[in-house]
């Protein structure tokens, strides 16, 4: 090669050095800084957890649920913020071996990679108290550690498998599936209207946990084209027959019993002995409560014209729920005419960003509710209607524990969580009272009592299992607060408590290890419930005789 050529030629390679160098040295800036925001965000929620542990009373109104993962997840977060320190030191330093390798990697890819584990993190905090975010968080502190133990060991290793050709194929699926998120995610808002429409459930904003056409036990054979268990209805009123609207959870859905042997479904045949054609629209949707209840009303419910709307209240969790759960109320989303009760805990990440605020995500679990119903209806019509509904089995341990998760209800000593929740309780039963008072329409609130309220022997097991004292209980608590707060607020209320205590075996009334009733506990409450709505039906339409008890 003639002189002149190779030293221009060595010259561009020197003037390609800087660059080169540059490169790197960025590569390099970008995965130490990206370490030390790991390591910090390590340690915020090691102090948050180890404040939460701390602060923690013996009493059990605060005791938090799955406490062994919250201190399972304090020597992995101690592991990954020194880790990460550590990786970050040595990454930072000229001449290293961690420096070298990271000097090697894509800026983007980088940054890409640190984005996503960090909203991961983000979008699951905080953990404590919410107890289903604990082992969401052990996974991503477990992962991080990992990464981070082997990078330190072998950062050739690190290296060489971040250049080989499977992890080369895991970045051009990323890429697609980022850019199938968010284009699918921009369509699908803009496109939701249309879908609202032209929807399975027509726009009718109800539950999108419910599924259309679903085999259940029963004369009806299957729930309605709105996935309520119950016949078809027309939403016009088309005769002077009395219509009634039953809002509530598991318990007016029917949970454990057929459709036939629903309290609700023998009111309404009992209604149409003396009022041909009167209906009782069961809109009971399982683990639901009165905040979700309210949602349905005002716009799906409230369609139905109902001369009457009855409130069934599960005393058991309507108030509170166990105590893991979060001390926010669900926001509701409704997305292609479909409502979707999304969690909220007060973290902006995880109540704007987090998936299940993406139209994306709801409408391709609308694409499987279809492809299930349109399956399950071939499978109908090939096999017929084979319904598997069951009451929940549990051990006697798992019940016990779930009867403890909400004991606050019970405790004659207020806690800071029950009055939160009883608070939110009476907002509620307001607005119901107030959206229906405006409409002229009468509320009638039921109040369905536990079996641990009825039973001396399942209270007495409970105690010794909890090692509780009986005289800091008061079973009966939660019927005298909402009996007195009703009838100071004007809404007439049903305790079906003393006809159930009245009866000599629970046994027959309620399933072994569970909350809901059998056959024989939905009669009795239908007993109870049909000469009250008579007379409030009466009341509300005087001049029919047949409404009258």
């Amino acid at each position: 090669m003639a002189p002149a050529r190779r030293k221009r030629k060595e010259a561009g390679e020197q003037s390609l050095l800087p660059t080169v160098n540059e490169k790197g040295t960025r590569a390099a800036v970008a995965v130490a800084g990206l370490c030390v925001a790991g390591a910090v965000l390590a340690l915020l929620m090691l102090a948050e957890i180890g404040w939460f542990l701390f602060s923690l009373k013996a009493s059990p109104l605060a005791e938090p649920p799955r406490t062994g993962n919250l201190l399972l997840a304090l020597p992995v977060l101690v592991g990954l913020a020194l880790s990460l320190a550590v990786v970050a030191r040595r990454t930072i330093r000229p001449g290293s071996p961690h420096h070298a390798a990271a000097s090697r990697w894509s800026v983007g890819f980088i940054l890409v990679w640190g984005g996503l584990f960090g909203y991961a993190w983000l979008v699951n905090d905080p953990v404590p108290p919410q107890a289903h975010h604990t082992g969401k968080f052990l996974l991503l502190a477990g992962l991080g550690l990992a990464w981070g133990l082997w990078y330190l060991l072998a950062p050739h290793r690190t290296e060489a498998a971040l250049n080989s050709r499977p992890y080369r194929l895991i970045k051009v699926l990323l890429v697609n599936l980022l850019v199938f998120v968010a284009v699918g995610e921009a369509a699908l808002r803009l496109a939701d209207p249309i879908l609202a429409r032209s929807g399975l459930f027509g726009d009718n904003h109800t539950p999108a946990n419910l599924k259309p056409q679903t085999p259940v036990r029963g004369s009806i054979a299957v729930s309605n084209s709105q996935g309520f268990r119950e016949p078809e209805r027309v939403l016009a009123r088309t005769g002077t027959a009395p219509r009634v609207l039953a809002l509530g959870d598991s318990f007016t859905w029917g949970a454990g019993v057929s459709y036939d042997e629903v309290f609700v479904t023998r009111l309404e045949q009992a209604l149409q002995q003396t009022a041909p054609g009167a209906e009782i629209v069961n809109l009971g949707v399982p683990a639901w409560g009165p905040h979700e209840e309210r949602h349905l009303l005002e716009t799906y419910g409230i369609q139905f014209g109902p001369d009457l709307v009855m409130l069934n209240f599960f005393v058991g969790n309507d108030i509170q729920n166990k105590r893991g759960s979060d001390t926010n109320l669900t926001e509701i989303l409704v997305v292609a005419g479909q409502s979707y009760y999304v969690h909220r805990n007060g973290n902006w990440v995880h109540d704007t960003l987090g998936p299940d605020r993406w139209y994306l995500y709801h409408n391709l679990n609308y694409l499987i509710q279809v492809g299930m119903s349109r399956l399950l209806r071939m499978t109908r019509s090939q096999e017929g209607s084979m319904a598997v509904e069951s009451a929940p089995l549990v051990s006697r341990p798992r019940y016990l524990k779930a009867i403890h998760e909400r004991s606050d209800i019970y405790r004659k000593e207020r806690s800071r969580f029950f009055d939160f929740h009883w608070a939110n309780t009476r907002a509620t039963l307001l607005a119901i009272r107030d959206f229906l008072r405006a409409r002229k329409i009468p509320l009638l609130v039921v109040l369905l009592p536990d079996h641990v309220q009825l039973d001396p022997r399942l209270q007495k097991e409970y105690l010794a299992s909890v090692g509780g004292a009986p005289e800091d209980y008061d079973f009966q608590k939660p019927q005298r607060v909402l009996r007195a707060w009703c009838e100071e607020n004007g809404i007439p209320v049903l305790d079906l408590f003393p006809a159930f205590q009245a009866e000599e075996d629970l046994a027959q009334l309620y399933f072994a290890n569970d909350i809901h009733w059998t056959s024989e506990g939905h009669r009795l409450a239908a007993g109870e419930v049909l000469p009250v709505l008579q007379a409030q039906l009466a009341r509300r339409r005087p001049d029919q005789a047949a409404f009258r008890p």
